[in-house]
């Protein structure tokens, strides 16, 4: 889940797959803090202007998730902040996976690849299916 850019349509297609298989839904959010915001516990932080403060990315990624889990109590939904790189994490949190969700962003390049390098690395090396989500 990119916090910077979160996409309903992502959000939306992650948990009716977890609703329609029975299944619980682990989101994973990478963080990686070089040259990002700190909060004033020193911690990285995602600046939240409606509020005027800035967010540990937990907080964010709850604050985020809370409707998604509001429009579907029935999926049990762990938060999972990491620090690093997405694609390493994401493959790893593959393994104990039935389906893995990944976003991509449309990139508008008349050639080239269309899908990004954490896209990329998890096609390649995933476990379950990877189902990719375009989005803008």
């Amino acid at each position: 889940m990119d916090l910077d850019q979160p996409d309903d349509s992502v959000l939306l297609f992650a948990f009716e797959a977890a609703a329609r298989r029975g299944a619980g839904l682990r989101v994973v959010h990478s963080w990686d803090p070089v040259g990002e915001n700190t909060s004033a516990a020193g911690l990285p932080g995602v600046d939240d202007p409606a509020e005027g403060r800035t967010m540990t990315p937990g907080q964010a990624s709850a604050d985020l998730l809370r409707p998604w889990q509001d429009k579907f109590p029935d999926v049990s939904l762990t938060e999972q902040t990491v620090v690093g790189q997405a694609a390493s994490h994401l493959v790893d949190a593959s393994r104990d996976a039935e389906l893995l969700v990944v976003g991509r962003a449309s990139r508008h390049a008349p050639i080239g690849p269309q899908t990004g390098p954490v896209t990329r690395v998890v096609l390649h090396h995933a476990v379950p299916p990877v189902a990719v989500i375009p989005h803008d």
